[in-house]
């Protein structure tokens, strides 16, 4: 069986790696970009804060957060005293690779914002309570405004922006200077016109139906304005990307969780 994730394959971890050891094909359709911000100076500016100590949390909301941090020449260098957090083992398995930092803060039950927020700590007696919250240009207010609610003094920062590569309904590759992430292999890459064509001259032969793994909201946005070929089955990393393709009138399972173990169980296997 064929599996795609619809994020680059320079984002591949635990989860492609459980579902190769399972006996899956992995493939990735890449349908969004992330770059730098065009204008990075608030960015410079609040990385300098941190610098300086203004803060006593710094808060990773993805892996793509830290290597835009990384970009900009933050080595994980912070003031004595200043706690990090991520919201989950893949943002704490980028932050190990790019600044050797380990056993950040997570949240337990749940890796989301809604997790950080049921789980931070609440600002402790005598503590500065400011968070410093680098996030994508388009992260929802939640996270913001639960950390408020619990004490916490927010300076959020648009650390990176998503480009989607989905224009007029066709699927565009990405050249921006401003990219987070390398080119990737065209040999890791699911085609979609070419998938199309292999399963209508497949229809009658019972090929397995290829899975497509959809991982962002974003992602999910760009896959309905691409279109997605008959026969090809969809699940969705996460409830907010499953309520984006629902309200694009997409059907999708969520899974449980990020996992191989997740992915194989929806599959009934």
């Amino acid at each position: 069986m064929r599996i795609a994730l619809t994020r680059d394959p320079a984002q591949a971890g635990p989860l492609e790696a459980g579902l190769r050891a399972a006996g899956l094909q992995v493939q990735f359709l890449p349908l969004t970009e992330q770059r730098l911000p065009a204008d990075t100076a608030e960015l410079t500016t609040t990385l300098e804060r941190l610098a300086r100590g203004d803060f006593s949390w710094l808060l990773l909301t993805s892996g793509n957060t830290v290597r835009a941090l990384h970009r900009m020449g933050w080595d994980g260098t912070v003031p004595e005293g200043v706690r990090i957090g991520v919201v989950g083992p893949g943002t704490a398995r980028v932050l190990e690779e790019l600044t050797q930092l380990s056993e950040p803060w997570m949240p337990t039950a749940e890796q989301s914002a809604a997790g950080i927020i049921e789980e931070m700590p609440v600002p402790a007696p005598g503590e500065t309570p400011t968070v410093f919250l680098p996030q994508s240009a388009q992260a929802r207010a939640e996270l913001r405004e639960g950390l408020t609610a619990l004490g916490w003094e927010v300076t959020a920062v648009s650390a990176y922006e998503t480009g989607f590569l989905v224009t007029e309904g066709r699927l565009e590759p990405g050249e921006s200077p401003h990219r987070l992430l390398p080119t990737p292999d065209p040999a890791d890459i699911l085609y979609l016109d070419q998938l199309a064509a292999d399963l209508r001259r497949d229809r009658l032969a019972g090929v397995d139906a290829v899975v497509l793994l959809v991982t962002s909201s974003s992602a999910a946005d760009a896959l309905a304005d691409l279109g997605v070929p008959e026969r090809v089955r969809l699940l969705a990393i996460g409830r907010p990307t499953a309520k984006t393709l629902t309200r694009r009138g997409i059907p999708a399972r969520v899974l449980r969780e990020p996992s191989a173990d997740a992915v194989l169980a929806a599959l009934g296997r």
